[in-house]
């Protein structure tokens, strides 16, 4: 991934900078990655427009690549984007924001964009100047560009700004004259991968000066603060899914015990009913069985003890017969 930005002050769209940040990356980890990378970011402010103008260049591309920029659609006047197609020709791409967030961002299908080198993009944003700075004497004004994704030795990226006419950097090192403008082209790198200035049309800076770097400072540490958030936001989460994952191991156990509970009632049910089956049985066949064995003594097919053992030996078949059926 790659990313620019330009980190200063947006308050009501009238401002004293204007934040800037551009990246690309695959849309899934899963998908290949980029080759090697080419990339130019012009940067043009005028009285009227600002345009920012980025070249990129890639030997090797995912299947879908998400721009983004933390440009809100707002104040976005126009996007274009182009591709160069194997025949050297360039042809623009339709492009649709993304609705789920205010800034600009979209997703690029790479199939059929390649040239015949590798693939070759064009993305340019057009903004009204007025939105994001305020051209008058008296007012400073800061551009801080900063190069995030990390490169290989045979990447490059460069940063070129023209500045509006009537205004100069503080610091004129690296910078030249050109149409009565000044501009700035550096190279940005593994090592130096950052870029910051400050212009304005007066030469006394320094009450406006320590100011911003004041502000700057200020939108650093909340920076670093809003990191810390997001570390404890993390750590909740990871703290959440343990939680949740014990409940689950929980509710499954308890779904065991229901489970086994349910059979164990089955199984009591069972037997109750067996055993009233059996004690019915009982009632019913030992009256029977006496009978019987009362009306042959009655006469005289059996002795006195016979009737004795036999209603002894009857009653325990019976008793056997039943306990076999219904409680075993």
């Amino acid at each position: 991934m790659v990313l620019g930005s330009l980190v200063i002050n947006l308050p009501k769209m009238d401002a004293e900078g204007f934040v800037y940040s551009f990246d690309f990356k695959p849309k899934s980890t899963d998908m290949a990655s980029f080759g090697k990378i080419e990339m130019t970011s012009d940067v043009n402010i005028s009285d009227q427009y600002t345009i920012i103008n980025n070249q990129i260049y890639f030997s090797e591309v995912p299947q879908i690549i998400v721009f983004n920029t933390s440009i809100q659609k707002s104040i976005i006047t126009e996007t274009k984007l182009m591709y160069q197609d194997a025949n050297s020709s360039w042809k623009e791409v339709n492009i649709n924001f993304d609705t789920e967030v205010a800034n600009a961002r979209f997703n690029l299908e790479t199939e059929g964009k390649k040239s015949s080198d590798g693939y070759h993009f064009v993305l340019n944003y057009k903004i009204n100047t007025s939105s994001i700075y305020t051209l008058k004497p008296n007012t400073l004004l800061s551009f801080e560009y900063f190069f995030m994704g990390k490169l290989d030795k045979n990447d490059s990226a460069n940063i070129n700004l023209t500045l509006p006419k009537g205004f100069k950097p503080i610091n004129n090192t690296g910078w030249r004259v050109q149409d009565e403008r000044f501009v700035y082209s550096g190279l940005i790198s593994e090592t130096s991968g950052s870029f910051y200035t400050i212009f304005n049309t007066e030469n006394n800076y320094s009450d406006s000066f320590e100011s911003l770097k004041q502000e700057i400072s200020n939108l650093r540490k909340d920076n670093a603060k809003l990191s810390e958030i997001i570390s404890e936001l993390e750590k909740g989460i990871e703290s959440y899914k343990t939680e949740n994952h014990n409940q689950s191991l929980e509710i499954k156990a308890l779904n065991d015990r229901l489970l086994k509970a349910e059979e164990e009632r089955k199984i009591s049910d069972r037997i109750s009913n067996n055993f009233w089956q059996f004690s019915w049985g009982l009632t019913i066949l030992l009256p029977i069985l006496l009978l019987v064995f009362a009306e042959l003594r009655t006469k005289s097919v059996i002795t006195s003890t016979q009737l004795l053992i036999s209603s002894i030996v009857g009653t325990f078949v019976i008793f056997l017969i039943l306990y076999i059926l219904f409680i075993t």
